[in-house]
């Protein structure tokens, strides 16, 4: 058998070896995951629990509006489904592809707190292994130390003449829930190759937090009477399809510490509609003894939210702006070419009489009309290259001139 020419040898090897090493880093290198989805009132997770995971992307952000069915009266049953609703605003921005902070209005009263996440392993970090994202975060960063789960320990109350004052409601006193810390990690395990619109996969996430995953103010069954795994410890799943493009739904089930909730989100184009059950454990209604009508029975969830780049709207902004700019110029071009149209329609019309007039004087002004008719139509011409130059999407040029006034 012949051997290839030295030269030829290292060639070869040396083809084999980038493709070798294009394929490794072609396997290494995925795609980002599909978004995790935001909680009902602190950021990105599943329905109440966080998951490891912050956009690669700088200044993405969500804007989240959800509300819980709580009747919280003596008699839940006579009030309707809207004065029911417990309503929650949350804003969650993402930074440098590590960490996350964000600011929660958890009623209508209101009462408000800080939130958010750093990032300090990736799943993909360390190559292709099975070492999940790691992240810690915190909640409830602000004054209302005495926030119960749903967010309800702080209210206000009004005094005879009509003046408001932030109260404690007394049974929320022994809660100590500012700040909550927690730690998580989350894994994503992807279940089908990529599509024309996305990859199927699932999550799994375990943590651990304080405060709000782990404070019962004291009340104990009155609190939550079943659910809890373990003191603190929650966790999430989540099943991501795409069975349209431009979108996503999402399955999700979780224990958030106390309760075992569901639900799913879908998604298009960045605006999100989900609906959760939580305290699914509970089952129907129980007695005001038992939970103060609060808690220990399944409640309704409803969450509405959109997603997008803070850097990608200002720019879009920006060009509107430029857009709007360049058809006002247009608009304005149109109506001075009109204008120097009819001009040189009366100019013409004034030199046919003046090169129809034997007069000697009016040789003189016959070469004034022509040398204004020229003018015009030099003018007509520099307007519509610029009109041309805008259509092409030429950057702008300094101002025509206005028009002569007319004679």
């Amino acid at each position: 058998m012949r051997r290839p020419p030295r030269t030829r040898a290292w060639v070869m090897v040396a083809c084999a070896t980038g493709v070798t090493v294009s394929s490794a880093r072609a396997q290494l290198v995925q795609p980002p995951p599909q978004p995790y989805t935001q909680t009902m009132q602190f950021g990105a997770g599943y329905i109440n629990t966080p998951a490891a995971w912050v956009s690669q992307r700088s200044a993405d952000s969500w804007l989240t509006i959800s509300a819980k069915d709580i009747p919280s009266f003596e008699n839940g049953a006579g009030n309707s489904l809207a004065s029911r609703l417990n309503s929650n605003f949350a804003i969650d921005t993402h930074w440098a592809g590590r960490a996350s902070i964000g600011l929660s209005l958890y009623s209508q009263n209101p009462e408000w707190g800080f939130f958010g996440q750093a990032l300090l392993v990736r799943d993909g970090d360390f190559g292709k292994s099975y070492m999940p994202s790691f992240a810690i975060g915190a909640r409830n960063i602000g004054k209302f130390k005495h926030e119960d789960r749903f967010l309800i320990g702080h209210d206000v109350r009004y005094d005879s003449t009509g003046q408001s004052d932030e109260i404690v409601v007394s049974r929320y006193a022994d809660f100590k829930t500012a700040p909550t810390l927690y730690a998580v990690a989350t894994k994503e395990v992807p279940l089908s190759g990529y599509s024309q619109n996305g990859r199927m996969s699932m999550s799994f996430s375990l943590g651990y937090g304080n405060g709000l995953f782990h404070d019962d103010g004291g009340l104990g069954d009155q609190y939550n009477d079943r659910g809890t795994i373990a003191k603190g410890v929650f966790l999430g799943s989540r099943l991501v399809m795409h069975p349209w493009s431009n979108g996503s739904l999402t399955v999700l089930a979780e224990n958030d510490g106390w309760d075992w909730n569901a639900g799913a989100v879908a998604e298009w184009r960045g605006v999100t509609v989900g609906f959760y059950g939580t305290e699914l454990e509970e089952g129907g209604h129980t007695s005001q003894a038992e939970g103060f009508n609060v808690y220990n029975y399944a409640k309704f969830n409803v969450s509405v939210g959109y997603s997008g780049n803070v850097r990608d709207i200002a720019h879009g902004m920006v060009l509107r702006s430029q857009v709007a700019d360049l058809t006002r110029e247009s608009q304005q071009l149109r109506y001075e070419i009109a204008s120097r149209e009819r001009r040189i329609d009366q100019l013409q019309k004034d030199l046919a009489d003046a090169q129809s007039s034997q007069l000697a004087r009016m040789e003189q002004r016959r070469q004034q009309l022509e040398q204004e008719l020229q003018a015009e139509r030099d003018a007509v011409k520099r307007a519509n290259d610029r009109l041309k130059e805008i259509e092409q999407g030429r950057p702008p040029q300094p101002p025509v001139k206005k028009p002569p006034e007319g004679r």
